[in-house]
């Protein structure tokens, strides 16, 4: 585990412009909503399934995956599984982002977009995030325990082209993550490892996406 300074670089390093204002209690909502499409931003079209194969990271056992686009960006949903006796749904939301140089991710936006704060995390799990650094860049999360062998995680991290080739004019992927598992937080949190979402699905670039390559000696996707 890293020495605090460490961890405080790593989550200033993702989450640039993070700011824990009080507003977050309002932001309060169960995990269904999120997979209601409640809370994400006025303009892109309509959820839509696709199967497994177009999903943008390639997390294991995936259930379901949601897909909408928007005009200046697009986004999935990932329905994992939850073997725990906890309510709300454990999923991955991932959302592109067009902007050349875009600042680390915003907490509060990306709260707004799943729909509030998912049970069962509080304010209080947030002011004690951890962080870590893997081939895919920065992971941040908060993590929650029963005391019973239950463990869930609210994960953070930003993927850029310097992670994993992105299509041509997306210069990010943001994900946010909760998994709730019968085991421990790294067994909570290993659907956002790198080798999880360094890569997309067998068929999962948006279909007639220039791909950017992350090395001469890279293939394609």
């Amino acid at each position: 585990m890293f020495a605090n300074t460490d961890r405080s670089a790593l989550l200033r390093k993702l989450l640039a412009g993070f700011a824990l204002a009080g507003s977050l209690l309002a932001l309060g909502a169960c995990s269904e909503r999120m997979l209601a499409g409640a809370g994400l931003s006025a303009g892109p079209a309509d959820w839509a399934a696709h199967g497994s194969g177009q999903a943008w990271v390639n997390p294991p056992e995936l259930i379901l995956v949601m897909e909408r686009r928007g005009r200046t960006h697009a986004e999935q949903k990932l329905a994992l599984p939850n073997r725990t006796s906890l309510a709300g749904d454990n999923f991955i939301y991932l959302q592109t982002v067009s902007t050349p140089n875009p600042l680390g991710m915003r907490f509060e936006a990306a709260l707004e977009n799943i729909g509030g704060l998912p049970s069962p995390f509080t304010e209080a799990d947030l002011g004690a995030m951890r962080a870590r650094e893997d081939s895919a860049g920065s992971l941040a999360w908060a993590e929650w325990t029963s005391g019973a062998g239950t463990t869930c995680v609210l994960a953070m991290r930003r993927l850029t082209v310097e992670n994993r080739a992105l299509p041509e004019r997306v210069t990010a992927l943001d994900m946010v993550m909760r998994n709730c598992v019968p085991g421990s937080a790294d067994d909570a949190l290993a659907p956002a490892d790198a080798r999880h979402v360094a890569f997309p699905a067998p068929t999962g670039a948006w279909q007639g996406a220039q791909q950017r390559i992350l090395s001469p000696l890279a293939a394609p996707m």
